[in-house]
């Protein structure tokens, strides 16, 4: 069942046509992914779903509501969540006050503690860095205050843009072995990511995006299979 629909999607930055007609659904409890180059219109398609941006033309469901009229921090309180490109972690803030900032729609004080001690387990290396201030640590450490600030809401869907830009090779398997456990506790997923061979590798069903567009769809492992994925985006 879907959880997320997204139908007939189009977005302009001003005059320019960034999205033209998207449509994709991710299935409750699934990972989909959306793969394809530079300028694809990857991130404007989660920034359109996560209120940052507004369609022109088309509709965005979640759970069967319509997001058209939330906005960006209404969305979130409905339990769809973004982890933004490029981390965008509260620098001056220490890694604990990130983390109380992921819980601001939340009143459950006790259930928060309860969570933060759960993400210093699913990533213990902030529970060395608990105190320090996030702008100070390592791109890696970086993307795992912005990944467990976004669970701190305590998400039904989670949407990842680009997590592995920047990182090194052994942190990006740490970031995507990190995505399985992730859904693995029941949260869904929807991975946009230049990494294609990763991406398509753990997730249960793919959208290759080119110019805006849709070109292709199918279970991830088809797509590694597929000749023009292959000669496009694994070399």
């Amino acid at each position: 069942m879907a959880l997320l629909e997204i139908d007939d999607i189009h977005v302009f930055y001003d005059k320019i046509q960034a999205l033209k007609g998207v449509s994709l659904s991710v299935d409750q409890g699934k990972i989909v992914t959306l793969v394809g180059g530079n300028g694809a219109g990857k991130s404007t398609t989660l920034k359109t779903i996560s209120g940052l941006l507004h369609p022109r033309k088309g509709e965005i469901r979640f759970d069967g509501k319509r997001l058209g009229a939330y906005k960006a921090h209404e969305i979130t309180m409905q339990g769809l969540v973004q982890v933004p490109e490029g981390r965008r972690i509260f620098a001056k803030l220490t890694v604990r006050e990130n983390l109380e900032m992921g819980a601001f729609t939340r009143k459950d004080r006790a259930g928060i503690n309860e969570d933060k001690e759960k993400m210093v387990t699913l990533f213990p290396r902030l529970k060395e860095r608990w105190g320090q201030v996030a702008g100070t640590l390592s791109g890696g450490e970086q993307q795992m205050v912005a990944t467990a600030r976004a669970l701190m809401s305590r998400p039904r869907a989670l949407l990842m843009d680009e997590p592995s830009m920047g990182l090194s090779p052994m942190m990006v398997e740490s970031v995507f072995e990190t995505i399985r456990t992730i859904n693995e506790e029941g949260v869904t997923v929807l991975l946009v990511e230049q990494n294609a061979l990763l991406a398509l590798s753990i997730a249960d069903y793919g959208y290759v995006m080119e110019s805006g567009k849709i070109i292709l769809s199918g279970k991830g492992t088809d797509l590694l299979d597929d000749e023009r994925v292959q000669r496009a985006y694994l070399g």
